[in-house]
């Protein structure tokens, strides 16, 4: 593994490189140990490094089926830069665009970084019809001084959020299990432990309300796989256009109306995204009614 591919988690960094392999099929091919690094058993959570060797025990024929070469687009695609230094850069992802591939041929915000910035790679993603930061790293000691503070919960994201109807409290903390239901490729919660869900934390604060919706800022203090949708779901709440989690379709937004507002890379710097046209033509319908 080269420098510039290392400071990625290992499952990242094969997705990129089996780009037409599914995902569920690199993580069954990591737990048969069809897939190691460093000659070890590996789980895709290892941050690689440079030097590290990476062996496929795929036929010849199997392992061509799981790679396509991508012809890089003739013009620069578009990629709204909020902040870059010589370390960090934080991208302002539209709703809309995937941050990773999960299928061939797709226009990612993955592709667009790598070729503003070779060697560049994301530290965290938001769903596709979720707007807003997204944390990239562009050589591999950010990469891993990243994903660390992202793991220690040392980085700060605020989100804002369209939600059905009215919270009986204008501020909350709210608390509880997490667990993911991969056949039906969504989140759940529930209030008592159990041994495949996660615990989770996630803060609301209502800003404005409006006849049938209410504008949250979000805090999560946990990260967890559809964490904000699921959890404002499970009370009653759910954001406005995300149909997966009961919300109702707009038609503002193919999704759900939410926006990775800020994000505190350190305790002195934070930085903020505007909010798209999208979400601000759904609050000034609102705020005429």
């Amino acid at each position: 593994m080269t420098k510039n591919q290392a400071g990625r988690r290992f499952d990242r960094f094969l997705l990129a490189h089996l780009n037409r392999a599914p995902q569920s099929v690199v993580y069954k091919l990591l737990r048969k140990k069809r897939i190691k690094l460093n000659g070890k058993r590996a789980q895709g959570s290892e941050i690689t490094a440079a030097g590290d060797t990476v062996t496929l025990y795929l036929s010849p024929e199997t392992l061509q089926s799981f790679i396509e070469e991508r012809t890089p687009p003739s013009k620069r695609p578009p990629l709204d830069i909020i902040y870059e230094d010589e370390d960090i850069l934080l991208a302002n992802k539209p709703a809309g665009l995937l941050s990773h591939s999960d299928s061939a041929n797709q226009d990612t915000l993955q592709d667009r970084l790598a070729y503003y910035a070779n060697g560049a790679a994301i530290c965290n993603r938001l769903d596709r019809n979720t707007s807003g930061i997204v944390i990239c790293g562009k050589n591999t000691a950010a990469l891993q001084s990243l994903n660390k503070q992202l793991a220690e919960r040392k980085i700060d994201k605020t989100y804002l959020a369209i939600v059905h109807g009215r919270p009986k409290k204008t501020h909350a903390d709210l608390h509880a299990y997490l667990y993911r239901s991969e056949n039906e490729k969504r989140s759940h919660i529930t209030d008592r432990p159990r041994e495949d869900a996660a615990e989770i934390h996630t803060e609301y604060e209502a800003l404005e309300f409006y006849t049938d919706f209410t504008l949250l800022r979000v805090k999560i203090h946990t990260g967890r796989h559809h964490q904000i949708r699921a959890h404002l779901a499970a009370i009653g709440h759910p954001i406005a256009g995300d149909t997966k989690y009961g919300g109702k379709p707009t038609r503002h937004r193919r999704g759900q109306l939410l926006h990775c507002q800020a994000v505190g890379v350190t305790d002195r710097l934070t930085f903020t995204a505007p909010l798209p046209e999208d979400f601000e033509n759904f609050i000034d319908e609102r705020k005429s009614k």
